[in-house]
């Protein structure tokens, strides 16, 4: 696993992210806060992993996000969420993800999620 898009709406959650996964010698491909955004960076660097947030800027959905991105390239998903209660657990399983993390995580999370791929 080496190149990982980061979607996420809160600016400081998303820098740390990348400043963890850039530490740790992944390469961001990129950060995207909207649904559009984030379909079109990853169709775009095809990355290898996703750390999609469930809740975007603009309405958007990190769910659909992944559901889009995967009818066209394979890519790991790891779901981040401050409302990770064990029904919506169950909505996301389908999408295979590797691991899904609660908000506010930190940095080891991260990485643990991320080797979890």
């Amino acid at each position: 696993m080496s190149t990982i898009l980061i979607v996420e709406d809160e600016l400081l959650i998303a820098l740390d992210a990348e400043m963890t996964l850039q530490d740790a010698g992944f390469e961001v491909v990129g950060t995207a806060a909207t649904e559009d955004d984030a379909v079109t960076m990853a169709l775009e660097a095809r990355p290898d992993l996703m750390v999609l947030d469930l809740r975007l800027a603009d309405g958007g959905c990190g769910r659909r996000v992944a559901e889009r991105v995967r009818t066209e390239i394979k890519v790991a998903i790891v779901f981040a969420s401050g409302n990770l209660d064990p029904a919506k657990k169950r909505e996301l399983d389908p999408l295979d993800p590797v691991a899904m993390l609660s908000k506010p995580y930190d940095g080891p999370e991260l990485l643990r999620a991320v080797a979890a791929a």
